[in-house]
């Protein structure tokens, strides 16, 4: 849980850094015991739910298990020293991800604080959806009371 949690501070930190356009796609695996997340940009992601990737072309995202990074470890490494590695692994990415985008800044501000309260959330399990919560995103443990994660803004993507 700790890596996922850190995760999010990293994709915050590439917020702050002006990479704004760089978006999380997360689900569970199908035994519902791994927490998997592409890492992309706003271009690949659903216009009717920001959190779903779609793409056919390659290298279109990152993929993260666990909150785990794809380079190695980085247990000693602050949130922006991985956001700079992340940057480095991921020059495409990064080219595509640069630029403004304040209302998904602003949605995954509150999605952030929901993880560091231990409340990760996800857009896809198997048998479940995002789709089918009433256009809330699915949280791992049942949200406190009044709190929800609404759709994060719209991408591109028919």
């Amino acid at each position: 849980m700790e890596r996922v949690r850190r995760y999010f501070l990293v994709i915050r930190e590439l917020h702050e850094m002006g990479y704004e356009l760089i978006r999380v796609c997360p689900c569970v695996s199908p035994n519902g015991m791994n927490w998997r997340c592409a890492t992309t940009v706003k271009k690949y992601t659903l216009k009717n739910c920001g959190a779903i990737y779609r793409s056919t072309e390659p290298h279109t995202a990152a993929n993260t298990s666990g909150g785990n990074f794809s380079w190695g470890e980085c247990d000693d490494l602050t949130p922006h020293e991985i956001a700079e590695q992340f940057l480095e692994h991921y020059p495409h990415l990064a080219k595509m991800g640069k630029g403004s985008d304040p209302e998904y800044k602003q949605w995954f501000k509150q999605a952030c604080d929901l993880a560091q309260r231990g409340y990760i959330f996800y857009a896809l399990s198997d048998g479940a959806s995002c789709f089918g919560n009433n256009h809330r995103m699915l949280l791992n443990f049942d949200p406190p009371t009044g709190e929800y994660l609404p759709f994060p803004p719209a991408g591109e993507v028919e």
